[in-house]
């Protein structure tokens, strides 16, 4: 199974202001819902624990992130294990850039393997990123 979900958001910051909280994982237990942990890996790597209520259940999965794209208008992080074996394809990457004074940003959560299912896990990831946005729209402004 795959999915993606997206949402492309305006922000009234400058790049400058939404960049560094994009591209550091330890910030988002703050502003996304779905994120429950984030550790340190590394420079460049994160392990993330993803949790997913559904009504009374409840998913989690525990991924190590590379940020592997990271330019002015780029981020990326791509799942990169470091066991050696195979595993299911997680990405998420944001599109920035200034329109004006303000950043707009479009950010893309990818996931193709076959323990999660499209249905209520992928409507779940729809709400969180919604929440998601929310939260970060009040952290960007608190910071700028």
């Amino acid at each position: 199974m795959a999915f993606t979900v997206s949402r492309t958001v305006e922000f009234a910051a400058p790049t400058e202001v939404v960049r560094p909280l994009l591209r550091d994982l330890s910030t988002y237990p703050k502003w996304v819902p779905i994120v429950s942990s984030v550790e340190q890996d590394g420079e460049r790597h994160w392990i993330v624990e993803l949790r997913v209520s559904i009504g009374p259940f409840a998913r989690s999965k525990q991924l190590r992130m590379e940020r592997s794209i990271d330019n002015d208008e780029h981020i990326m992080f791509s799942r990169n294990e470091s066991d050696g074996r195979k595993h299911a394809h997680w990405e998420l990457r944001f599109d920035v850039s200034d329109v004006g004074t303000q950043a707009s940003v479009t950010a893309v959560l990818e996931y193709r393997g076959t323990m999660w299912t499209p249905g209520p896990v992928e409507d779940a990831l729809h709400s969180g990123l919604d929440a998601a946005v929310e939260h970060l729209r009040e952290l960007v402004q608190q910071t700028h």
